[in-house]
C-alpha cells in the first residue's frame, strides 16, 4: 500500500504539481478529521462516565445520548472523508 507522500510524488509526476499537492491536502484534512473526530468522541464519553458516576439512576438516558451524539460525529467524519477524497479526484478527471 503506497503511503500519501509516494502518491502524491506520483500524480506530481504525471498530472501537475497541482495533482499533487490535492492529493496532500486531501491527506492532511483527512488526518485532521480523525484527530477531530476521536477527540470528540473522547469528550463524550468522558464526560458521559463522570455523568453516571455522579448520578448512577440516569446511566440509561446518558447511554442513549452517549450513542447518538458518537453516532452524529461518525457521519459527520465519514461524510468528511468522502468529500476531500471527491476534491482530491476532481483533479484526475
Amino acid at each position: 500500500m503506497m503511503d500519501i507522500l509516494t502518491l502524491a510524488a506520483d500524480m506530481g509526476a504525471y498530472a501537475g504539481i497541482g495533482a499533487g499537492l490535492a492529493i496532500l491536502g486531501a491527506g492532511i484534512g483527512i488526518g485532521l478529521l480523525g484527530a477531530g473526530a476521536g477527540r470528540g468522541i473522547g469528550n463524550i464519553g468522558g464526560n458521559a462516565t463522570q455523568s453516571v458516576a455522579r448520578q448512577p439512576e440516569a446511566a440509561g438516558q446518558i447511554f442513549v445520548q452517549m450513542i447518538i451524539s458518537a453516532a452524529l460525529i461518525e457521519g459527520f467524519t465519514f461524510f468528511g472523508i468522502i468529500w476531500a477524497g471527491n476534491l482530491a479526484a476532481g483533479f484526475f478527471n
